[in-house]
């Protein structure tokens, strides 16, 4: 028999989607750890089998420890040619002691279907210094794209996506028309790096970048060699080294808390 299969899940700080109308899978702390989280939402949805499955919704700390458990509810599926979309409010005491990834997990019937990472925001614990850091460099190494944005000389700013080399924590990214624009980037001293989870597509956090643009030829040439491993769909393969040294810039951008 097919397995139900999570097409998306996710746990969301309620008040900050009331607001923003934007749900990141991040639950809100005030105050210093241990603390509890704000009101969160969890939605996901379900495709599978037609029939009644008994579900328990659990979120584990950075250790594997379980800081909520819900009761068992019954849901129903429609059949494997629907989408089952769910909702609930948790307003129970979750208490937040780490500041790491911690994980939802879905069970049914008994049995594991998935899991998701969840983010912590603690905005007034000393605590939380370096966590968003630790956090965006493990997503920046999973995925290949980022988000800029670049103030322009008018006073406005503008937002684009980037692919880029990872070494470290510094990323590089290289400008051309015929790679990708990036208006006023190499202009600016600092832009605003904003990081998305691969796993659930969502933003876990955004910070600020230094920019730094890369002159000497040698450290040119070593990153841009990099991203020939990196670039997806390049149409002129390895001969595209020779094309961004002609028609290029590379910046380096240094995110810090």
């Amino acid at each position: 028999m097919a397995r139900v299969k999570l097409l998306s899940g996710m746990a969301y700080d309620i008040a900050t989607f009331e607001e923003t109308g934007i749900a990141d899978p991040v639950l809100k702390v005030f105050g210093e750890l241990p603390a509890s989280a704000q009101p969160f939402a969890v939605n996901r949805v379900y495709k599978g089998p037609q029939g009644r499955y008994e579900e328990v919704l659990v979120v584990a700390d950075p250790d594997g420890y379980v800081i909520f458990e819900s009761d068992p509810r019954v849901i129903e599926l429609r059949g494997e040619m629907f989408e089952d979309l769910y909702r609930d409010t948790v307003r129970d005491r979750v208490e937040i002691t780490a500041l790491g990834e911690h994980t939802l997990a879905f069970y049914l019937d008994g049995r594991l279907e998935a899991r998701v990472p969840v983010f912590i925001d603690a905005p007034q614990s000393a605590r939380a210094s370096g966590v968003l850091m630790e956090a965006s460099e493990a997503a920046l190494k999973k995925g290949s794209l980022c988000w800029l944005t670049i103030p322009q000389r008018d006073g406005t700013s503008l937002s684009r996506p980037a692919w880029y080399v990872q070494q470290g924590r510094q990323l590089f990214v290289l400008k051309g028309e015929a790679e990708q624009q990036l208006p006023g980037l190499e202009e600016a001293s600092q832009v605003t790096l904003v990081v998305k989870s691969k796993d659930v597509k969502a933003t876990i956090g955004e910070m600020p970048a230094d920019v730094r643009v890369i002159t000497d030829a040698d450290e040119f040439e070593r990153i841009a060699t990099l991203g020939l491993g990196t670039r997806l769909n390049l149409r002129d393969g390895q001969d595209a080294l020779e094309r961004w040294k002609s028609t290029c810039t590379l910046v380096e951008l240094t995110p810090h808390g």
